[in-house]
């Protein structure tokens, strides 16, 4: 632990460095917030398209053939991992290394690895299925999903490692063509035609599956386009027994990660049943739309942090996610209360009457989805400190957690249990880091001021629970209720606790930029700044 707070300030600082320093600072959340302006466009094409044809899914399958879809996709990422070994992040590390006629006999021998082991894994899963099926999880309807996804596993890992392959060269463009746009838009065109033919869950599961045998075909063949012309296979050889060693340990971390995303689907399957999946997977996919508030800032988030901790300047590394950890808080708020407020509507009118019955696990869900966005503003900065290893760590105990949580509560409390033991999961998850960079830098991004926003909207919500409950249950009245609240939290929020000098910079910036006159609302600006 530190000494000395790195947040307080010399009395006799020179009045110029604090500027600088400031104008940095304020460049950096610049910086992040036109990142995040990208990716979030990315982010919401990939993510909208995913429920979408998710939301098809769960609409013409039943409840027990969509929890099936759901638990042959879980099984195809956990295939993909093993089958991987890891090599793709060892692509990532050793391509930019190694001299340019060793990058392409270095990419064989990885295929060479990762094909005959993908196989090892995809043959039984296949020719089992049935006995998986039935006798592991006591559910036959699931075997066909089981080997449909099962049969894709070679392909998913290939496109993993095809993936690294581009990442490795730097070419960050076709990892967007392939996962943000390729995959997603021929899995929504395949699902479309499911629902047209009237296909059952092979189809549906098929539509799932195909995107990743194009995928891998695609990245492969853009892989060898981006990759020099090699020497013979002897090139690779001096490097790839230290690639190999580096890569294994990611195959345990993906694993672990894994189990920490998904291992609810296998455990209410195992201790359920396949309908159950259905009715958790429904209100798991509705409630990740909330995390969308806090993937970008994250994401954009973490080398700015880094390059701020490397020029020895920490607590602004900490300010900047203040900053950033305030606008999660006012987003993930505003959606927070609709959806907990009309949680088995939103259920029973997006799906079908059926799932309303989950409205208590999307409750569950939406609470710890939204205290994860906001203490994970913290996990950049114990990258940015080169705290690799804890962060591997953080995410092993989430998992442990998340594995004995389940356990413990799914048989006593069904998949209302899941949800709990998912959410303490992801408080762990963000918890941990927390505490972890309060132990190194004795700072934290969180304050009174990031947490304000939150507080006001608690009498907001109880103001308006006259309103929620004369709300007609149709979709247009409950959006249009969702809406009125979002708008009045968002007025109160400047009424009453204004703009902060970050937040007037980042208006000021978008204003300057592109050139878009704010009208009255600039006197709104001037006047709660």
């Amino acid at each position: 632990m530190t000494d000395q707070n790195p947040s307080e300030e010399n009395p006799h600082t020179d009045n110029s460095s604090t500027d600088d320093s400031e104008f940095s600072q304020d460049d950096a959340v610049r910086g992040i917030l036109k990142g995040a302006g990208v990716v979030y466009a990315g982010l919401i094409l990939n993510m909208g398209i995913a429920f979408v044809a998710q939301r098809f899914a769960a609409v013409h399958l039943s409840i027990g053939g969509f929890g099936s879809l759901l638990s042959g996709t879980a099984l195809l990422d956990v295939g993909a991992v093993v089958a991987g070994l890891g090599l793709s992040s060892g692509l990532i590390r050793y391509l930019p290394r190694v001299d340019e006629g060793q990058k392409r006999p270095l990419v064989k021998y990885a295929f060479l690895f990762t094909l005959p082991f993908s196989l090892v894994v995809a043959i039984p899963t296949v020719a089992f299925a049935d006995v998986i099926a039935s006798q592991v999880f006591g559910d036959p309807e699931i075997a066909i999903s089981l080997r449909i996804f099962g049969a894709t596993i070679p392909f998913a890992a290939i496109l993993n490692l095809a993936i690294g392959g581009i990442r490795g060269q730097m070419v960050s463009r076709f990892r967007v063509y392939i996962k943000d746009i390729l995959h997603p838009s021929i899995r929504f065109g395949l699902i479309m035609v499911a629902v047209v033919v009237g296909a059952g869950q092979a189809g549906f599961a098929a539509g799932y599956a195909i995107p990743y045998i194009v995928g891998a075909v695609v990245a492969v063949v853009l892989l060898w386009k981006v990759l020099p012309r090699g020497k013979g296979m002897e090139a690779g050889k001096s490097v790839l027994p230290e690639m190999v060693r580096y890569s294994l340990p990611f195959t345990v971390s993906g694993l672990a990660s894994f189990i920490y995303r998904s291992i609810d689907i296998f455990l209410i399957l195992y201790l359920l049943d396949s309908r159950a999946v259905g009715m958790y997977g429904v209100a798991y996919a509705f409630a990740r739309l909330i995390a969308m508030f806090s993937t970008a800032f994250t994401y954009l988030s973490t080398p700015v942090s880094s390059q701020l901790e490397d020029d020895d300047r920490v607590n602004e590394a900490v300010a900047v996610q203040g900053t950033i950890a305030r606008w999660i808080i006012i987003a993930t708020t505003a959606a927070l209360v609709p959806m907990s407020v009309f949680a088995s509507e939103f259920l029973g009118l997006i799906y079908r009457p059926a799932y309303a019955t989950g409205g208590t696990v999307l409750v569950i869900l939406v609470a710890g989805f939204a205290i994860k966005n906001v203490l994970q503003t913290h996990g950049p900065i114990l990258e940015a400190l080169g705290k690799s290893k804890l962060a591997a760590f953080n995410t092993s105990t989430a998992a442990v957690v998340n594995v004995v949580t389940n356990l413990a509560l799914i048989p006593r409390f069904g998949i209302e249990g899941a949800a709990v033991a998912t959410s303490i999961s992801f408080i762990v998850l963000g918890g941990l880091p927390m505490v972890e960079v309060w132990y190194y830098t004795s700072l934290t991004s969180l304050s009174r001021t990031v947490f304000a926003p939150a507080f006001l909207a608690v009498p907001i919500s109880i103001a308006a629970i006259p309103v929620f409950r004369a709300t007609p249950p149709t979709l247009l009245w409950v959006l249009a209720t969702s809406a009125a609240f979002v708008l009045f939290y968002a007025v109160a929020v400047i009424a009453v606790l204004g703009f902060t000098r970050a937040d007037v910079m980042v208006i000021r910036s978008v204003e300057d930029k592109y050139g878009v006159p704010l009208g009255p609302f600039d006197a709104v600006l001037r006047r709660f700044s």
